[in-house]
């Protein structure tokens, strides 16, 4: 393993339903000079003993073990920095199957552009019962798309279940920050963007099938993520017009919104909320929920469905 080009890190916690078809289709995908690195961050079902089979059969395959849980940002940390950390960095999540060629074709883009930092890939979605359906994309998928993006400040977004960093950007610009748990990717993709100079791209290329949940159905985790991409947009802006810029806690005590905005912000969070439910009742094949939940997000946030219908027809 002296010649390793690439770490997969994949942190898990209580992932004992998912994690031996996530870690298998990885481990079908991986690039010869590759290696995995897994955070058991306090994982108290079977996980463990799912875990120790891949240490003992696959010598590419380690796993780092918490007592406690620290959370996904410095589980993630903590696999990337694990001693000899190779060239390129790729994510992976517990739940998530890796498609074939993931893996290859984003070496092969990072490979072909040193000034790109982050490369991603577009998705499908599947259900708990692995019904796949849809589409999921987000992010610049060639130069002119980025620029545009980035010259407007925008908080530029490609899908995190599936990136691969180069290093030396991470080196630059530094690590998740745990203090964004819940949107740590949206964050510290714009760091390395508008603070570091990088480029991010999503590939056209199917790299993953995204796994839906009910656990992720939150409406504080919707509240929380928009909190984070409006600060985003504002230090963006900041660092664009060569200004100042207070940190996330400062900011969230500084914003003062009006009555009007919490209810507008709260209608759009609801919508988004729903259209997820929407999607995880399709994919759970209870027809009757996805009409009600998807009827819903349209009144309340018309314009976010409308996007995200069209991102998920292709």
């Amino acid at each position: 393993m002296s010649q390793v080009r690439l770490r997969v890190v994949m942190p898990v916690h209580n992932a004992s339903q998912y994690v031996d078809e996530a870690l298998r289709s990885v481990l079908k995908d991986l690039v010869d000079d590759a290696e995995v690195v897994i955070v058991d961050d306090g994982s108290t079902d079977a996980t463990a003993a799912i875990l120790k089979r891949y240490v003992e059969a696959d010598a590419r395959v380690t796993v780092l073990t918490n007592p406690a849980p620290t959370g996904v940002s410095r589980a993630l940390n903590q696999a990337i920095t694990r001693p000899g950390c190779p060239e390129f960095v790729a994510v992976a999540e517990h739940d998530d199957v890796t498609l074939p060629g993931r893996f290859a074709a984003q070496l092969a883009a990072l490979d072909d552009a040193p000034d790109l930092g982050a490369v991603s890939s577009v998705g499908r979605y599947v259900g708990p019962d692995g019904r796949i359906v849809g589409r999921f994309a987000s992010g610049p998928i060639n130069i002119e798309e980025f620029e545009e993006q980035r010259a407007r400040g925008k908080a530029i977004l490609i899908p995190h279940p599936c990136v691969m960093y180069r290093r030396a950007a991470l080196d630059d610009v530094g690590l998740y920050d745990s203090s964004f748990d819940g949107a740590q990717d949206l964050e510290l993709f714009n760091r390395l963007i508008y603070l570091g100079g990088w480029r991010v791209m999503t590939l056209t290329t199917l790299g993953i099938h995204y796994r839906m949940h009910a656990e992720s159905m939150s409406f504080a985790k919707m509240s929380a993520q928009r909190a984070v991409d409006n600060y985003i947009w504002y230090r963006n802006r900041q660092v664009l017009d060569n200004q100042p810029y207070v940190n996330f806690e400062q900011w969230c005590r500084e914003r003062k919104l009006t009555a009007r905005q919490r209810l507008m912000y709260a209608r759009r969070d609801r919508g988004a909320l729903l259209y997820r439910r929407a999607g995880l009742a399709w994919l759970t094949r209870r027809p009757i929920s996805f009409a009600l939940n998807l009827l819903g997000a349209a009144l309340l946030h018309p314009r976010w469905v409308l996007l995200k219908v069209r991102v998920a027809r292709g």
